[in-house]
């Protein structure tokens, strides 16, 4: 993370009443570094290795903060909740063999559309979405031989 990216870190965190702690600095690194969509034990694992006396809960309530302060976002897939670095707009599939996420950008005027739709239908006013995706990544469809 440049130095641009740890201040504008700093800022958002303090608008939410919270420091940008050592252990903070390095959860949002290790999610900035991968596009893997890891679960809190996966990050814990990682975390350790630049910080090697931090606890779990630590990482726990770390996680929950920099999602308090949009910094990460999280995803409800599968059993467990995963973390994303990434926090532009974006979709993702999971595979439902190996529990694989992957990001995916859908055209906005899709979108659009697709909210469009959803609020003429139900007569919402609509004021979000989330769409996902499941299905076989190739490594999982060559192994069922799909």
């Amino acid at each position: 993370m440049g130095r641009e990216s740890v201040e504008e870190a700093r800022r958002r965190l303090a608008g939410k009443g919270y420091r940008l702690t050592k252990q903070r600095l390095a959860i949002l690194k290790v999610l900035r570094g991968t596009d893997a969509h890891p679960d809190a034990e996966w990050v814990y694992r990682e975390v350790r290795k630049v910080l090697p006396h931090v606890s779990l809960g630590t990482v726990y309530r770390s996680l929950e903060v920099l999602k308090d302060a949009g910094l990460i976002a999280s995803l409800e897939v599968g059993p467990r909740r995963r973390y994303d670095g990434n926090t532009s707009e974006h979709q993702h599939i999971l595979c439902t063999g190996c529990g694989r996420v992957v990001d995916i950008h859908l055209p906005p005027s899709l979108l659009d559309k697709l909210e469009r739709q959803a609020a003429s239908e139900a007569d919402f006013a609509i004021t979000g979405h989330r769409v996902e995706f499941y299905g076989l990544c190739p490594q999982c469809r060559r192994k069922a031989g799909k």
